[in-house]
């Protein structure tokens, strides 16, 4: 596990780098960054495993804690690091929510999916199933967190599933479930999640099944808890007990669209190239998945559709035609597709109006 002082220290290890990047006269752009999708301890760790496997004495790439979903895709468009982050499918239409028109939020591309978490409802026995939620005390997961922001887009899709919502830490929200304060807690992460295992049957507690309606609307996709994942819970260590039916909540590595010519599309140019060279050992990891609503980062576009030759920095700057099969990530919005440089410094202008609203 990370240690609370190496997180802590992130963000100036960064600013850090980053300094010394200028000072020895190395290309800014080659300073990769990668953030969590918030600053919840599980994040972090998966953050800073992924940037582990992937760095190494040729690229210097830092994971970073963030605030929440929000200030992750708001630095984004961070100068002159090239930044990506970990971000769950539902991003981009929680920052419609948040407010920022269609063609900003299309500003942002995905580089490949990293994994598929499962989103959790663990609720007291007497919770028969999820309709008996409404009106009740739920914890949504903390504010802008990874739980909170697919729950939001989520409860969007079910208007008739209306909670009384609570924000806490996702180890108080199971404290005031084993008390009886609240029904239910929501957890988005990857099972088995190390701080559901401690639950067993003589809590008086279950997970809740949940059906597909208007899931896809928001990139997530059907999925199951199995016994095995949380045998105390579930029967597994018995060989017995049933799969509960869930969504599945794809975690994408996002950027920015930048123009061809700026220092951060190399650097996220190379940090493609170290993904489809070192990422296969990452839970879930799939270079060519699409996923609902987002579009494709071009160079990895471009590579895809070249069957995978050659390097992704190559397709990047081998000006060589996109094939319209390689575009991937359907439901992205068709004024982002093409876009002129000159656009895309509007669209980054946009942006960061935007976040200095935040």
């Amino acid at each position: 596990m990370v240690s609370r002082r190496l997180v802590l220290a992130g963000p100036a290890l960064a600013s850090l780098s980053r300094t010394a990047a200028a000072q020895d006269g190395r290309d800014a752009g080659s300073e990769l960054l990668m953030l969590a999708p918030d600053g919840q301890r599980d994040s972090v760790k998966a953050a800073n495993e992924v940037a582990a496997r992937l760095g190494g004495p040729d690229a210097r790439l830092h994971a970073e804690a963030s605030r929440g979903v929000l200030d992750s895709a708001a630095r984004l468009a961070d100068r002159p690091a090239a930044v990506s982050a970990i971000l769950p499918s539902g991003t981009l239409a929680y920052m419609t929510r948040s407010g920022l028109s269609a063609s900003v939020v299309y500003a942002l591309r995905f580089i490949a999916r990293l994994g598929v978490s499962e989103l959790h409802v663990l609720a007291s026995q007497r919770i028969a199933g999820l309709a008996d939620l409404a009106g009740r005390k739920v914890n949504l997961g903390p504010q802008g967190s990874t739980t909170q922001a697919t729950v939001a887009v989520l409860l969007d899709k079910l208007p008739l599933l209306r909670v009384d919502p609570v924000y806490l830490d996702h180890d108080q929200a199971l404290a005031a479930v084993l008390r009886g304060e609240i029904a239910a807690m929501m957890l988005v992460g990857p099972a088995p999640v190390p701080l559901l295992r401690q639950v067993n049957l003589s809590d008086q507690v279950h997970f809740l099944a949940i059906e597909e309606t208007g899931a896809a609307a928001v990139g997530l996709s059907p999925a199951l808890i199995l016994p095995e994942d949380y045998p105390q819970l579930g029967g597994g260590e018995a060989q017995r007990g049933r799969a509960v039916a869930t969504l599945g909540v794809p975690m994408v590595l996002g950027c920015f669209n930048w123009s061809s010519g700026t220092p951060m599309y190399a650097g996220l140019a190379r940090l493609c190239d170290l993904l489809a060279e070192r990422g296969s050992g990452l839970r879930g990891f799939d270079m060519a998945a699409e996923v609902a609503g987002w579009e494709r980062f071009p160079p990895v576009a471009n590579w895809l559709g070249r069957g995978r030759t050659g390097t992704i920095q190559g397709a990047a700057f081998g000006n060589r035609p996109r094939s319209p099969a390689a575009s991937g990530g359907g439901g992205a919005a068709p004024a982002s597709q093409g876009s002129t440089a000159d656009q895309k410094e509007q669209l980054f202008q946009q942006f960061l109006k935007w976040r200095r609203g935040q």
